[in-house]
């Protein structure tokens, strides 16, 4: 087992007990003790644990995400009003990144120019959405498919995103305050830096459940964004600090 697929395992148990022991970890994950240890030692450098007396518990500020195809059902309205605001950047003639997230995936259907764009995602929904919606030419990123995320996962997908010079890309985030941006996951980070670094302008889809919160990891910060969308007055502290940046911020 991967140490990755390990760590999983061990947060998501954490989820319904709370509390495990470094015997609980080692019969969870079938390994060694100094491997449970160096995956205990591994969670709490990313402080996705907090060390207890012979085991780990999750940390008061640990948040997992929702279930994608239940988040999708959440802030329809607004999604798609963030949406329609992405689709006015996308000009013709221009290499498009879509990240997966159930924000992003409703840009397809807001699309109203069918001139030649190429557009590339790691999101199973939005290829479909792509296909469904315009003529434009559409590649899905390989990698190993993610059954929970509808994507594609993996040191494949970043392999192939180096390949490519995007003119502009659209993410959604886990939260965002003066401090930063956040997401989710530890694979997150990776990625989403990858995807900056390939991309000549960076868009962030931002509803307002996502404004001055801060989350696991963090990513970005602000002089790393170039547009953030958002459907909610950002706090004067926040534009602010976005302003010094330069970053545009639009409101859907």
């Amino acid at each position: 087992m991967l140490q990755k697929e390990r760590l999983d395992l061990i947060l998501s148990k954490l989820e319904t007990e709370h509390s495990l022991s470094l015997k609980d970890i080692i019969q969870i994950t079938g390994t060694s003790r100094d491997t449970a240890r160096r995956d205990i030692l591994k969670l709490t450098e990313n402080n996705l644990v907090k060390r207890t007396y012979g085991g780990v518990s999750l940390p008061d500020r640990f948040n997992r995400l929702d279930n994608y195809l239940e988040r999708a059902e959440d802030l329809i309205t607004e999604k798609k009003q963030l949406a329609i605001a992405a689709s006015k950047l996308i000009t013709s003639d221009k290499m498009v990144y879509l990240d997966v997230s159930t924000t992003v995936s409703f840009i397809p259907q807001c699309i109203k120019s069918q001139d030649n764009n190429f557009f590339i995602t790691n999101s199973l929904d939005i290829a479909d959405q792509l296909l469904q919606h315009t003529d434009s030419k559409t590649r899905i990123l390989g990698g190993n498919l993610d059954k929970e995320k509808r994507c594609v996962i993996g040191t494949k997908v970043l392999s192939e995103l180096s390949n490519y010079n995007f003119d502009i890309s659209f993410l959604s985030i886990a939260g965002i305050d003066a401090d930063g941006i956040y997401y989710a996951y530890e694979e997150d980070i990776e990625l989403k830096r990858m995807i900056k670094k390939q991309t000549g302008l960076l868009v962030l889809l931002v509803d307002e459940t996502k404004i001055n919160v801060s989350h696991n990891f963090k990513v970005f910060n602000m002089e790393d964004i170039d547009i953030i969308i958002t459907n909610k007055i950002l706090p004067v502290e926040l534009s602010n600090l976005l302003d010094n940046h330069r970053v545009m911020i639009i409101y859907a």
